[in-house]
């Protein structure tokens, strides 16, 4: 039971809110963006990483409801860094 525990534990990281909040594109969206991600990539919507350059998260299904519980967690976070996004960072980017 520990080991399959243990072999589980990598699918369970929420790394679809890791992956898009790091992402290469200051435009994209911060706001539940690791849910955002995780449906993207379970309706094979290419258009939507391609669009912010982002990574495809492995198992997209059983990683949504932990990306949702820390996106709910940063959401402070992420409302704070989504209004000086709008208010400080020109419309093409940096």
């Amino acid at each position: 039971m520990a080991l399959l525990c243990l072999c589980l534990a990598p699918l369970l990281s929420a790394c679809g809110t890791f992956l898009s909040h790091d992402g290469p594109r200051a435009d994209a969206p911060r706001i539940y963006s690791g849910v955002r991600l995780d449906v993207a990539a379970w309706q094979h919507d290419d258009a939507y990483i391609e669009r912010y350059k982002l990574q495809r998260p492995g198992y997209p299904l059983a990683d949504l409801p932990l990306s949702f519980a820390l996106d709910s967690l940063l959401l402070p976070l992420c409302i704070y860094r989504s209004i000086y996004q709008w208010l400080a960072v020109p419309p093409g980017g940096w």
